[in-house]
């Protein structure tokens, strides 16, 4: 079945999380995402109201990054930093997770911090949680998938887009350990610059519901030209 142009728009979440961005470049981002109905335009939390306001009366959704890139404040600060962005108008909230508590096997640490950032996100928000697969084992992927869908995540999703890239195998295991029908599959990640084709194959063959990259105005334009001409 082919995609309309605005299914495909709705598979993408368009992210800027340069250190260097001005107020201007995340207004011209946000306004981007605006034009091309993604699902939902994300920067760094201090830009959160600066990109509710671009994006007031569209579906696009409002989305905020914590304890970004690394995931390693404490929980109270991640916790802090949810109410707040919630606060200021985010409606779609990204956590990274721990990565070496997960590895030390602290899953009292993990599974506090997934049911605070579902609790906090009920009714309000959807609720992602960062991976950053690079690091993990395959055990430790499925382990932590299991747990997002039990804890009742609504998306998990790869990597920051700061690391590495997933492979293959890795977003397979994701996907095959998601146990809830709730948890949905984000796929985002270095490179930063995805193809069309490669983000048709992800979709269509791997499950993937949602693709980060900063990239995605660019690529709905391809998609919309590629269904007008066939090229």
């Amino acid at each position: 079945m082919t995609l309309t142009v605005e299914e495909y728009a709705k598979h993408f979440d368009m992210a800027l999380h340069l250190q260097s961005s001005t107020e201007q470049d995340i207004r011209e981002h946000a306004r981007a995402a605006r034009a091309a109905n993604v699902a939902a335009c994300y920067t760094n939390s201090f830009w959160t109201p600066v990109v509710a306001e671009e994006l007031r009366g569209s579906d696009v959704r409002v989305g905020t990054a914590i304890s970004f890139p690394y995931g390693c404040t404490s929980t109270a600060l991640k916790f802090a930093e949810i109410d707040e962005g919630l606060e200021l108008g985010a409606t779609a909230v990204d956590m990274v997770l721990n990565i070496g508590a997960l590895r030390d096997g602290n899953h009292t640490l993990v599974e506090t911090e997934l049911a605070g950032l579902v609790e906090r996100c009920e009714g309000r928000a959807i609720s992602k949680l960062i991976f950053e697969v690079c690091f993990l084992t395959d055990d430790e992927i499925a382990t932590l998938t299991r747990m997002c869908s039990e804890a009742g995540i609504d998306y998990v999703k790869t990597a920051t887009g700061s690391e590495g890239f997933p492979t293959e195998a890795q977003v397979k295991i994701m996907r095959d350990n998601i146990t809830n029908p709730r948890t949905k599959l984000k796929v985002s990640g270095v490179p930063r610059t995805f193809t069309l084709p490669a983000t048709l194959w992800m979709i269509e063959k791997l499950g993937v519901s949602l693709i980060g990259t900063r990239s995605a105005a660019q690529l709905v334009q391809q998609y919309a030209n590629y269904l007008e001409t066939g090229d």
